[in-house]
């Protein structure tokens, strides 16, 4: 029920260290009562991908597969997963991956 930062600039929080203006998060999510909030600084880029179950961001519901582009996002909301597990990409504009058509 919360995000974990897995990869980071500085390695922050004991996650993994890279050279890039990027951050990682992943998260499990199993019921109506665990959620997260992630806050996404200005200017910023995020995709998220869930890679099993299905949960909401932001109101919406995400399914196994599924991704999502986020343009200055501001604040993102995780919630009423099932049996969910959720990659989080922060990065800055220029680094945004292409989404498969």
């Amino acid at each position: 029920g919360r995000l974990r930062q897995i990869i980071s600039p500085e390695g922050a929080d004991g996650s993994l260290a890279v050279h890039q203006d990027a951050r990682v998060y992943a998260g499990l999510f199993d019921g109506s009562e665990e959620s997260a909030d992630l806050d996404v600084g200005p200017g910023r880029n995020v995709y998220v991908h869930v890679a099993r179950g299905s949960l909401e961001v932001n109101g919406e519901r995400l399914s196994e597969g599924d991704g999502a582009r986020l343009r200055d996002a501001g604040a993102l909301r995780f919630a009423n997963g099932e049996d969910a597990e959720v990659l989080v990409f922060d990065l800055r504009p220029n680094e945004l991956p292409t989404m498969p058509h």
